[in-house]
């Protein structure tokens, strides 16, 4: 049975690691399933036949059947079903033309400054830190220089972003107060501070995006992105993503709701789905501004950049976007290698798998 195959292949990769099966998609869609009790609930035999019919198709596990709740009886039609592409299948997608390049996105300090060179929105940085030398503008800061920038500073907080990381990971506030930023530790930021509590770390100190309106409505907590994926330079699908109220971060393995964004129009779709969650949110859970029709604001320029850049930067066979929309445009916040093709596939009739042909 291609279903036990791949379990026990994922079990014991884990095993030989040492990691917690837990944190396993087979664990996640299995809790995903037996918490679920509504009528509308296929029965296991059915589910057992229709996830192992997509792992022959997929040759992989199909998490996205139960990410995406398709045991329910209202998913009949499996030619639908197979559209929806799981991680591992999406990653034989996004294999690098070259890994040679890998660095130029994975580094967030060089991807800011290339992004920079070739003239393309990204959002405005103070400085960074690495290995002990603050830098800013292609040249290396002082110490007075870092704290003089620190006290001019007037956003109501600043963004501090480990390099290499991602999934919403490795990024901390700072928040203003009378005497300076202070991060939730309580530390005041200074360039000793920063020396002695980031020491032999890499940080990005950013300035605080201001984002749209229309994209701040459904939470003014967090800044609100668009995870747009590529294939071959092209933007080929996104997910409008929106955090929780007192979050500062919209991503979905944060509990961020992501809604779909028809690529024709910039039109937000009629409800937004959290990870291995049933519900579809017809409105923010927070705010309770519904989503349907909400239309994108610089849509048009929000492709336009996607594309570009990818032209600029033609190392890469398929990657994810995160791109804030401000008053005045929209910025890349960063890319992601094998970002995955869950968040252009919350909320959507039809999966991505068309779009790769």
């Amino acid at each position: 049975m291609t279903l036990l195959y791949y379990f026990l292949r994922t079990w014991l990769a884990y095993l030989l690691r040492h990691k917690s099966f837990r944190s396993t998609a087979f664990y996640d869609s299995w809790v995903m399933y037996k918490n679920y009790h509504g009528d509308d609930k296929k029965s296991s035999c059915l589910v057992l036949r229709e996830v192992n019919t997509l792992a022959k198709h997929w040759k992989c596990f199909p998490e996205t059947y139960f990410m995406f709740a398709h045991f329910k009886k209202e998913y009949t039609d499996m030619e639908v079903l197979k559209t929806y592409v799981p991680q591992k299948a999406y990653a034989r997608h996004c294999v690098n033309k070259n890994p040679t390049y890998q660095i130029l996105i994975d580094d967030k300090i060089l991807f800011h400054d290339i992004m920079r060179c070739y003239g393309l929105p990204v959002p405005e940085r103070y400085f960074s830190y690495s290995y002990g030398m603050f830098k800013a503008n292609g040249r290396l800061l002082s110490d007075a220089e870092v704290d003089d920038i620190l006290s001019q500073a007037t956003d109501a907080r600043i963004f501090l972003k480990r390099n290499m990381c991602g999934m919403g990971s490795g990024v901390h506030t700072a928040n203003r107060r009378e005497d300076g930023y202070y991060t939730a530790a309580g530390v005041k930021l200074t360039a000793p501070s920063i020396r002695h509590h980031f020491a032999n770390s890499q940080y990005i100190f950013e300035r605080q995006i201001k984002q749209h309106p229309v994209m701040a409505q459904f939470n003014p907590d967090s800044v609100n992105t668009f995870r747009v994926v590529t294939y071959r330079n092209r933007a080929i699908a996104c997910g409008a993503r929106f955090g929780r109220s007192g979050s500062f971060v919209d991503n979905c393995s944060k509990g961020g709701v992501v809604v779909s964004v028809d690529m024709a129009t910039g039109l937000l779709g009629a409800y937004g789905m959290r990870k291995y969650d049933p519900v579809k949110y017809y409105e923010h859970p927070d705010t309770h501004v519904a989503f349907k029709d909400v239309e994108v604001p610089f849509w048009k320029e929000i492709v336009s950049l996607v594309e570009r850049t990818s032209q600029m930067l033609p190392y890469y066979s398929s990657v994810g976007f995160d791109v804030a929309c401000t008053t005045d445009g929209p910025v890349v916040v960063e890319i992601n290698t094998g970002a995955g093709a869950d968040a252009p596939q919350f909320g959507k009739d039809r999966g991505i798998a068309d779009c790769y042909k």
